[in-house]
C-alpha cells in the first residue's frame, strides 16, 4: 500500500511541477507574441514535463509560436 501512495504522490508532484512550468511558459509566450490562439492553450494543457522544458529553451530564440511549440 505504501508503494502505491508514494507513486501517487510522485505523479501529483510531477503534474504540479509541469502545470507551474507550463504557466510560466504561457506568460512568457504572451509577453513575446501577444494574445495566444486557442491551440497554444491546448498544447500547453496536454504537454509532458519534458515538452514544457524543451519549449522554455526554444522560446529564447524562436521568432514564431510554431518555432517554440512546433506545428499546430
Amino acid at each position: 500500500m505504501g508503494t502505491l501512495i508514494n507513486i501517487a504522490k510522485n505523479e501529483i508532484l510531477r503534474d504540479l511541477i509541469r502545470d507551474g512550468q507550463a504557466s510560466i511558459v504561457r506568460v512568457q509566450l504572451e509577453t513575446k507574441f501577444g494574445k495566444l490562439p486557442k491551440w497554444v492553450d491546448e498544447r500547453l494543457g496536454h504537454a509532458k514535463l519534458s515538452d514544457v522544458e524543451r519549449w522554455s529553451i526554444r522560446l529564447l530564440t524562436a521568432d514564431t509560436l510554431e518555432g517554440v511549440l512546433g506545428k499546430r
